[in-house]
């Protein structure tokens, strides 16, 4: 019974979050659609979660029409695909990954049948948005209020052009959030509910591969020294996506270090979080992190304890 208005209940919230997709708050909400899905598909047989899922549907659809049910069946996806994995007892990290990978596959699905079928442009999209967004921004260099601040044509184009090639980090980002919060929320609401899944590790035991070094290294190389044609050619696109990137990671190593560092040095657990905090600020603190990857810090806080 209890295990019932359980389902019941992540059934409404399924609802209203999909309700949600017609309102300015899905610009949060996108963020746990895919929560209700997993806990359902985990806890439910697939005979009943697909009872839940046609009720929810249903619903939505009467609501605002079968449209909504495009968007619904992109959030469900990669909910069914978590579910199964955590079904399957599959390690945190490997889910989280296949989740994030699902919905970024989905997204390059959309936008190929977008283009291809609908001959719809990206590029022109959001350089129309931005010329709309900014048009009280244009050709208004003597008002006081826009402090002679003016707002070109050209330059909607050339941040809708650096906003097009930053999409694949935009969405890789991306993807991983929504996985990582679902599965901060699904996991121990799972094991409220009895069903035991694998958690990820203490974040002050993550450690990331040393090749990442490499990739940084050449990365680095590349923009000192390959050139206009190197960074404006296909080579430049890779490289203005992979370097956010590998920095975010190496920002994510400096959090795992400063925890490890306290959690042997006896430290009080808010001076990593003033760490973390300051590292936000001064983003070269990020280069502990990749000293942790590249060489044996943590051996060195342990052996000078025994």
């Amino acid at each position: 019974m209890k295990l019932r208005w359980t389902s019941v209940a992540w059934s409404v919230a399924y609802l209203l979050l999909l309700l949600s997709l017609a309102t300015p708050l899905t610009v949060i909400t996108m963020f746990f659609l895919i929560v209700p899905g997993i806990l359902l598909y985990t806890t439910l047989s697939t005979r009943v979660f697909l009872l839940h899922v046609a009720g929810v549907w249903l619903a939505v659809s009467l609501i605002f029409g079968p449209v909504i049910l495009l968007q619904a069946v992109y959030f469900i996806i990669p909910s069914i695909v978590m579910g199964y994995l955590y079904k399957k007892r599959v390690p945190a990290f490997r889910t989280i990954m296949t989740g994030a990978g699902t919905i970024l596959l989905e997204f390059l699905l959309v936008l190929l049948i977008s283009t291809v079928f609908f001959d719809f442009n990206l590029a022109t999209a959001i350089e129309d948005l931005l010329n709309t967004a900014m048009t009280p921004f244009t050709n208004v260099a003597d008002s006081s209020l826009t402090g002679g601040f003016v707002w070109s044509p050209e330059m909607s184009q050339q941040f809708s052009s650096l906003t097009v090639r930053m999409i694949p980090f935009t969405m890789i980002v991306f993807s991983l959030l929504i996985a990582a919060v679902a599965h901060a929320i699904s996991r121990p609401t799972l094991s409220s509910l009895g069903h035991a899944v694998p958690k990820l590790p203490p974040v002050r035991d993550w450690r990331l591969p040393r090749s990442l070094i490499w990739y940084y290294l050449i990365g680095v190389l590349l923009q000192w020294f390959g050139g206009e044609s190197v960074q404006q050619g296909f080579m430049g696109t890779i490289l203005l996506n992979l370097m956010p990137l590998l920095q975010f990671l190496f920002m994510v190593q400096t959090a795992s270090f400063f925890f490890f560092a306290a959690y042997h040095r006896k430290w009080n657990p808010v001076i990593p979080i003033l760490l973390i905090v300051a590292m936000l600020f001064i983003p070269p603190l990020r280069i502990v992190g990749i000293l942790d990857i590249a060489f044996p810090l943590r051996d060195m806080i342990t052996r000078s304890r025994r």
